[in-house]
């Protein structure tokens, strides 16, 4: 009998945990969309004479208050214990990001970057929907794979490399190395890996770190060569990066049944 209420127990939680899933991922949405009609809003306004006059001299101000919102939204989410206040700080986190990026875009790009503040504001969402709804494999394929579409994005108008672009290319830099030693480590140790004081689980029980290493393999690649052939050649790069998450995403829907 005490067996059966603990089942039924446990499938009430994983029902609310499921539900809650659910609503965080439609406030992600509805988030995105305000995020993207701001940003129109802001650009539209940042185009005029007026608009420029006005903020341009407040843009670096505005990163700056942005960096130290994320920074300190992160440093408490890692350090408080509260599990509401871990679940409402990384929005803060994501917050002071957009608001760091538009700032610093505006300064030294007038409205030419806000391209890049969409496909932010729209791979910061993939990201954390993603998150929510799968393991942390496709996270980490993912992550590298939406860096990569974003860098070749920007390469491929033939602007050169541009401030958000290095920044791309370090933060794939980043990316790669990352999850390349997590999912090594994982494939040694069955699947798991401790970080941050906790075992995740990056790989289902019969998986292999294979995907996101040849994931990386090909943005490696890729990456080396549109620096020697240019933009024409990142602007196909940028359809193989949207080609490679639309499969893995097929691929991974699969993996939950």
């Amino acid at each position: 009998m005490a067996t059966k209420r603990n089942h039924s127990a446990a499938k009430v939680l994983q029902k609310k945990a499921d539900d809650a899933v659910v609503y965080q991922v439609m406030v992600a949405l509805a988030l995105l969309c305000c995020a993207l009609l701001g940003l129109r809003a802001l650009r539209s306004y940042y185009a005029t004479v007026g608009g420029f006059t006005t903020l341009y001299d407040y843009a670096a101000w505005i990163g700056w208050g942005g960096v130290v919102l994320a920074g300190a939204a992160l440093a408490a989410t890692v350090l408080w214990k509260n599990r509401v206040a871990r679940a409402i700080l990384p929005w803060f986190c994501a917050l002071g990001a957009v608001i760091a990026a538009t700032g610093f875009s505006m300064r030294l790009a007038w409205v030419d970057g806000f391209s890049f503040l969409y496909y932010l504001c729209v791979a910061m969402a993939l990201q954390y929907i993603v998150f929510k709804l799968y393991r942390w494999e496709f996270f980490l394929l993912s992550l590298s794979t939406v860096l990569a579409g974003g860098l070749y994005f920007c390469l491929s108008n033939g602007a050169g490399w541009t401030p958000r672009a290095i920044f791309l290319l370090a933060a794939l830099a980043v990316s790669v190395v990352g999850t390349t030693v997590l999912a090594l480590l994982a494939g040694r140790q069955g699947g798991t890996v401790r970080l941050l004081g906790r075992n995740l689980r990056i790989f289902g029980k019969r998986a292999t770190p294979v995907f996101i290493l040849a994931a990386n393999g090909l943005w490696v690649l890729c990456t080396v060569a549109v620096v020697i052939l240019g933009s024409l050649f990142a602007y196909y790069c940028m359809f193989a990066a949207i080609a490679v998450e639309f499969i893995a995403a097929v691929y991974y829907t699969f993996q939950l049944n």
